[in-house]
């Protein structure tokens, strides 16, 4: 049996993300005689939740480990009730959410490595002579992907592993702009952890997710590259590939022990090589013992036996010692996962038991966290609690009044950014603060995706970036007084931008030097009423610029004096009130410079995780609803305008967890959702209709 070890490689546009959940890794051994087999899978499903994989994961190693027959005909019938399992997933759901692409399996036997392909997915082997080989099962013929019809083709290859081998499982979806040169040459630098470590450093632009797996075996054991493909009439599409010449035997206890096996073999196998030792050099000192040896040569033999059986004294306390001392660690770290795994059941049964909604909450949260341990701890048992995680996330739901929806991918942004956006009757503006770009993206009627191409704003002839440092956009419209044009105003740091969409150009507007109107540092910007309303954190302060004819009017400090508490914001909104977002989470509410009553109640979880921005419903400052995006949980709390919880909205994977911006769209009811990669849009419900507080609607 060989030593196989793995890596996962995450990486997109240079940025490495850590294990990912497509890779698992399962113990097949009890299907034969040997109990060391494995079975690592990838599924080409980057869209998929953790829960998601282990669950098709879970599946596909169960209908392994029940199916009769040859390895061959198990994986083939593991591999289609994945594809059944991917099926039920993919009812119901949009088209943008459906799992799609391809399953690769790698089963490591004692006399080789089998790959098991299907759908579009894409293989690497390379021999420790430098043999490099693409293994792609569809080359002339599109691939059948998987999630999408019942049936599914499932290709073989076979290797006869040597060690330095190296193999690469990904696929076509899970791999983008990477080459396969690069992939050779990272491939070439050492075992399965440094050729990961290599591709995730290496990979600038595009992604790529897969498993690296490298073959340690025996330091005398055969080396030879790979022979070329050989069909078989076994497999009935299969193609199989072996290896020149089979793996050598190990011829010491030292290859025993590199080819991984167990520690007792690794033992008796020095034992019974030092007994060997001591019988041949009797035989020999017998042999010798003749009449015609000399004294000399009698004692010199009778010295190096005596030395040798010494040796063999002193060796063998140590060796006992050292199987001692690694049986106790097997034994404590397998005693250790029992005992955890007991503990996680434990705080599971405990919280199913409860019935208060408090200490349920307490109680779930704490379970929660123990699985994550668990599984931080022993990887390879991740789908152990998937049915206790959904149970406890359903009751949790329940307890803090989340409305689970499942958000409408808009659009796949280019890059991973930091984004703000600006929603407008038609679509939506995206700014990538990271490149000062922005872009228009087109809705449909239904608001269910775009229509053409996005519109990139231009700065200039040919231009579409600008040297200035933009932070935030605001829609312009006509309506309602709002601006004198129709498009965006896009801010930066002493510096506004205008945008009509008649022109198709954004042109810097003039701003009237003011010394009492000095921008520090812009954190936000918002429009009302012909005028440019900035947050700025850098002084604690809220300036107005009115727009007066092509110009915007000198700048109008909102406080007589810095106001400190402003330092702390992250946001504003503007309806007839003006409504500051802090980092705390707390909310700032203020109508002609004087402060208005907004104290947050009936919150479930009165603890803010990152919240990032604010948006309102509604131009008037006692109707409608105020939302505030809290990217650490992925939560959209909607609050009434005095306060009042309402409700929260989760997407159903979770999808707003680390989202940037959101921006409403009121005439509608639709709110756009920005993440560094995607964009997305949920409708929400209409606010109630509210009692009016005591304020009137005018210039905040």
């Amino acid at each position: 049996m060989y030593d196989i070890s793995f890596s996962s490689i995450n990486v997109i546009n240079g940025e490495e993300l850590g294990d990912t959940p497509q890779v698992s890794l399962h113990v097949v051994g009890k299907r034969t005689a040997s109990e060391s087999e494995k079975l690592v899978v990838f599924l080409d499903l980057p869209t998929a939740s953790p829960s998601t994989c282990a669950d098709i994961a879970r599946v596909l190693h169960d209908a392994f480990m029940r199916a009769p027959g040859g390895v061959t005909s198990a994986l083939r019938l593991a591999i289609q009730l994945a594809n059944d399992r991917i099926l039920q997933l993919n009812k119901g759901a949009p088209p943008s959410r459906r799992l799609e692409g391809s399953i690769s399996c790698a089963l490591v036997m004692e006399n080789g490595l089998i790959i098991a392909q299907a759908g579009p997915a894409i293989a690497y082997a390379r021999s420790d002579a430098g043999a490099f080989e693409v293994v792609a099962p569809y080359a002339a013929t599109p691939a059948q992907v998987v999630g999408i019809s019942p049936s599914v083709d499932v290709q073989f290859n076979n290797f006869a592993v040597q060690p330095g081998d190296v193999f690469v499982l990904t696929g076509s979806r899970s791999t983008l702009g990477v080459s396969d040169e690069l992939i050779r040459v990272c491939m070439g630098k050492g075992d399965a952890r440094m050729v990961a470590g290599y591709l995730n450093a290496n990979v600038k632009r595009g992604r790529m997710i897969g498993v690296a797996l490298s073959v340690d075996v025996a330091s005398g054991a055969t080396r030879s590259a790979f022979a070329q493909p050989a069909r078989s009439s076994a497999e009935t599409g299969a193609a199989t590939r072996r290896a020149e010449s089979p793996f050598a035997p190990a011829g010491s206890a030292q290859a025993a022990a590199s080819a991984g096996l167990p520690v007792a073999a690794t033992v008796a196998a020095t034992v019974n090589q030092a007994a060997r030792s001591v019988q041949r050099s009797l035989v020999a000192l017998g042999a010798r013992l003749l009449p015609q040896e000399t004294p000399a040569e009698v004692e010199q033999r009778a010295r190096a036996a005596t030395f040798l059986l010494a040796a063999i004294a002193v060796l063998i306390p140590i060796v006992v010692a050292v199987i001692v001392a690694v049986l106790y660690l097997q034994f404590s770290g397998e005693a250790e996962r029992i005992r955890l795994r007991n503990d996680v059941q434990a705080q599971v049964e405990a919280a199913r038991a409860v019935t208060d909604p408090a200490q349920a909450k307490a109680d779930w949260t704490r379970a929660l966290e123990m699985i994550s341990e668990y599984e931080a701890k022993n990887p390879q048992d991740r789908a152990a609690f998937d049915e206790a995680k959904m149970q406890a996330r359903a009751r949790l739901d329940e307890i803090n009044q989340v409305t689970r929806v499942q958000p409408i991918l808009l659009a796949v942004l280019e890059g991973s950014a930091a984004r703000r956006i600006a929603a407008s009757a038609l679509g939506v503006y995206v700014l990538n603060r990271d490149t000062n770009s922005a872009d228009y993206y087109v809705l449909n009627a239904e608001r269910t995706g775009t229509t053409g191409k996005k519109v990139s704003i231009a700065f200039g002839e040919g231009l579409t970036t600008t040297n200035a440092a933009l932070v935030d956009l605001a829609w312009a419209t006509t309506t309602d007084n709002r601006w004198r044009t129709e498009g965006a105003v896009l801010f930066a740091d002493g510096q506004i931008f205008e945008y009509s969409s008649a022109t198709g150009r954004a042109s810097p507007i003039p701003i009237s030097a003011d010394a009492d109107a000095t921008l520090v540092r812009v954190q936000a910007g918002e429009l009302y009423n012909n005028t440019v309303y900035l947050l700025d954190t850098g002084v604690g302060q809220i300036w107005r610029y009115r727009l007066a004819g092509d110009k915007l009017g000198s700048g109008d400090a909102y406080f007589r004096s810095p106001y400190n508490p402003l330092k702390e914001s992250l946001d504003l909104a503007i309806d007839g009130a003006i409504y500051v977002l802090q980092r705390n989470g707390a909310i700032l509410k203020y109508f002609s410079r004087q402060p208005m009553q907004f104290n947050m109640t009936g919150l479930p979880d009165q603890q803010w995780s990152r919240v990032v921005a604010i948006a309102l419903s509604g131009d008037d400052p006692n109707r409608g609803s105020l939302f505030v995006l809290d990217a650490g949980s992925g939560s959209i709390v909607e609050l009434t305008k005095s306060g009042r919880f309402v409700r929260q909205y989760r997407g159903i994977q979770d999808e707003f967890v680390g989202a940037q911006d959101m921006s409403l769209d009121a005439t509608s009811n639709t709110l756009y959702v920005a993440t560094r990669e995607r964009l997305y849009s949920i409708t929400v419900r209409p606010a109630a209709p509210q009692q009016p507080e005591a304020a009137p609607n005018a210039q905040p």
